[in-house]
C-alpha cells in the first residue's frame, strides 16, 4: 500500500482500488506507505470531499474532450480514459494536465 494511491473496501479490508472499484467501495486516498511486515491493522487515508482535486494518471492520452466524463480505475493510480462515460466511474475529469502524451489528468472522485 502505497502513498498515495486509492483504496477501496473490499471483504472488509482497505485494499488498492483496483478496475472492479464503485464508488460505493471507495474509501479515499492513502496517506502513507505501509508494507505487508508492518502488520497494522489501522490506515490511515484522506477522504476527498466534492471539491477536492488531484492529477492522476491515465491509460491514453490527456483529451479534453473527455472533461465531465466518469471513469473507471484501471489500477490505484490510473484512471481509464475510454472517451465515454462510466456508469460506475468513480472520477470525473476536470481538465487534462500538461501535455496529451504526459497522459495526466485533474479530477475529482465521485462522493457519496
Amino acid at each position: 500500500m502505497t502513498l498515495g494511491n486509492a483504496l477501496a473496501m473490499t471483504a472488509g479490508y482497505a485494499v488498492d482500488a483496483d478496475s472492479g472499484t464503485v464508488a460505493a467501495d471507495f474509501l479515499g486516498i492513502y496517506n502513507e506507505t505501509i508494507s505487508a511486515a508492518d502488520a497494522k491493522t489501522r490506515v490511515t487515508y484522506i477522504v476527498p470531499s466534492d471539491e477536492d482535486t488531484f492529477i492522476i494518471s491515465t491509460t491514453n492520452n490527456s483529451d479534453a474532450t473527455h472533461n465531465n466524463q466518469a471513469m473507471v480505475l484501471s489500477n490505484a493510480t490510473t484512471a481509464n480514459n475510454t472517451g465515454t462515460t462510466s456508469g460506475t466511474g468513480i472520477v470525473v475529469q476536470v481538465e487534462p494536465y500538461g501535455a496529451a502524451s504526459d497522459k495526466l489528468i485533474i479530477a475529482k472522485f465521485v462522493t457519496l
